[in-house]
C-alpha cells in the first residue's frame, strides 16, 4: 500500500478509535438508562410510555435551546484553550447564563402548551433538571481532553443514576410521570457536583463588561450553530411528534420504543463528529478521503446490522421487560427496520460534515442543517395527512436523505472529493 495511503487510513482509524473512547464512556449510562427505560415501560404502560416520550423529547429541545449551539462552536474554534484562564471563566457563565434563560422558557411553555397533557408535572420538574445536567461539563472533558476525568463522571453518574432509579422504580414503584422525572433530576446530582469541583470558581460569579462583550461575540458567532442544533431536532423527533398527533396512543407507545433506540444510536454517532474534528485539527488537507468515509460507514453498518436485520430480536433483547404484546412488537419492529437506515446516511456525511466545522463554515452548515430540518417538517405534516402512520417513519427520512444528497454534491461540484 502506498505511505499515503497508509496513514490516511491511520487517519480514519484513529477517528474511530477516539469516537468509541468517548461513546463508550457515554454508553455506562446509556446501558443503564436502557434498563431503567424497561423498568419505566413495565410501571407507566404503552400508551403512557408514549407520553413519557414526548416529555424526554421535549426536554431534549429545551436542553439544546440552553447549549444553543456553543458546544459545537467552542470545539471548532478553542479547543484546548476552553478550558484554560479568562476563556473558560467566560465559556462557563455564558452556559449558566443560557441555563437560566432556557428554564424560563421550559416553565412558559409547560404552562402554555403543555398544561392539559398527561406529561406537564414532568415538564415543570425538569426545568430543575436543565441546571443539573450529569453532561453539563462534557465540554470541559472532551475540550481539555480530560478523559480520565470524563469516565469517572460518566461513572459516578451511572452508580448514582442505578441506585436513584432502582430504588424509586423498583422498590417505591413510581407508576406517574411526575415522579420519574423527579427521580432522574434527583440522579444527576452527584455527577454535576463531581464537575463543578473540576470546572468552577468563584470567579464566574463575576460577571464583568468583558464577559459581556464575549457573550455578544459568542451569540453572534454560535447562531448558526444553535440554529443547527435546533434544526437537527427535526429530523427523528418530528417523526414522535407526528406520530402523536396523527396515530392512535397505542402506536405512538410502540413508535417510542424504536426511537429511543434510534435516538440512542444517533447520539452515539455525534461523538464521532467530535472526535473526527479534533484529529482534523491535525491535518491541513481540504480534500475529503473517499477511503474514510467507506470504512466509516462500513464500520457503522456492521455495528448496525442488527437493527435492520433482526429488530424484533434486538427489541426483545433491549427492552425485555416491557410488556410487549404481538401487535406492539410488530409495529416496533417494523419502525426500527425503517428508521435505522437513517443511521446509514449520518455515516456517509460524518466526514464531509466534521470537515465543514474545522474549516469553520457555519453558515453553510446551518443554512444546509436548518433547510433540512425544515424540509423533513413539512414533509412529515402534509404527508402524514394524507397517508396512513404507517408511512410516517418513511417520511421521516425525508431529512436525512436531503443532507446527504447535498453535501454528497457540494463536495464532488468543489473537486474536494480524494481516494
Amino acid at each position: 500500500m502506498p505511505k499515503h495511503l497508509f496513514y490516511a487510513s491511520l487517519q480514519v482509524f484513529k477517528n474511530i478509535k477516539i469516537g468509541v473512547f468517548i461513546s463508550l464512556v457515554n454508553i455506562l449510562i446509556q446501558g443503564v438508562n436502557i434498563l431503567v427505560q424497561n423498568i419505566i415501560a413495565k410501571n407507566l404502560g404503552i400508551v403512557n410510555y408514549g407520553n413519557f416520550g414526548i416529555l424526554q423529547s421535549d426536554y431534549s429541545i429545551f436542553c439544546a435551546i440552553a447549549d444553543f449551539g456553543m458546544m459545537t462552536l467552542i470545539l471548532a474554534y478553542f479547543g484546548k484553550r476552553a478550558t484554560e484562564g479568562r476563556l473558560f471563566t467566560h465559556v462557563l457563565q455564558l452556559r449558566l447564563f443560557m441555563t437560566a434563560i432556557t428554564a424560563v422558557l421550559m416553565a412558559a411553555f409547560a404552562l402554555t402548551v403543555r398544561r392539559n397533557h398527561p406529561a406537564f408535572q414532568g415538564e415543570l420538574i425538569l426545568i430543575a433538571g436543565l441546571f443539573f445536567q450529569h453532561a453539563f461539563f462534557d465540554w470541559y472533558f472532551i475540550c481539555g481532553k480530560f478523559w480520565k476525568k470524563m469516565l469517572l463522571s460518566k461513572i459516578l453518574h451511572t452508580l448514582s443514576f442505578t441506585l436513584v432509579m432502582g430504588t424509586c422504580l423498583y422498590w417505591l414503584h413510581f407508576d406517574s410521570i411526575g415522579l420519574i422525572a423527579l427521580a432522574m433530576v434527583l440522579s444527576a446530582i452527584p455527577a454535576f457536583g463531581f464537575g463543578v469541583s473540576q470546572a468552577f470558581s468563584a470567579k464566574v460569579l463575576r460577571i464583568g463588561n468583558h464577559a459581556k462583550k464575549f457573550f455578544l461575540l459568542m451569540f453572534k458567532s454560535a447562531t448558526p450553530y444553535a440554529l443547527t442544533s435546533l434544526a437537527s431536532l427535526a429530523y427523528l423527533p418530528v417523526g414522535l411528534y407526528t406520530v402523536s398527533h396523527f396515530a392512535s396512543a397505542e402506536f405512538l407507545g410502540a413508535y417510542n420504543f424504536s426511537h429511543k433506540l434510534l435516538l440512542l444510536a444517533s447520539s452515539l454517532m455525534v461523538f464521532f463528529i467530535y472526535s473526527s474534528v479534533l484529529t482534523l485539527h491535525q491535518r491541513d488537507n481540504r480534500k475529503l478521503s473517499l477511503r474514510d468515509q467507506v470504512l466509516f460507514t462500513g464500520f457503522i453498518v456492521a455495528v448496525m446490522c442488527p437493527l435492520w436485520l433482526f429488530p424484533e430480536w434486538t427489541l426483545r433483547i433491549i427492552f425485555f421487560a416491557s410488556p410487549w404484546t404481538p401487535e406492539t412488537l410488530q409495529i416496533s419492529s417494523y419502525c426500527l427496520r425503517i428508521l435505522s437506515i437513517s443511521l446509514f446516511l449520518q455515516a456517509t456525511r460524518l466526514g464531509m460534515i466534521s470537515t465543514l466545522l474545522k474549516e469553520k463554515k457555519t453558515g453553510l452548515y446551518g443554512a444546509m442543517i436548518s433547510a433540512g430540518g425544515l424540509l423533513n417538517i413539512g414533509t412529515c405534516a402534509i404527508g402524514a395527512r394524507l397517508s396512513e402512520p404507517s408511512a410516517i417513519p418513511f417520511l421521516t427520512l425525508t431529512g436525512d436523505l436531503f443532507l446527504s444528497l447535498f453535501l454528497a454534491t457540494y463536495f464532488i461540484k468543489n473537486r474536494r472529493i480524494c481516494w
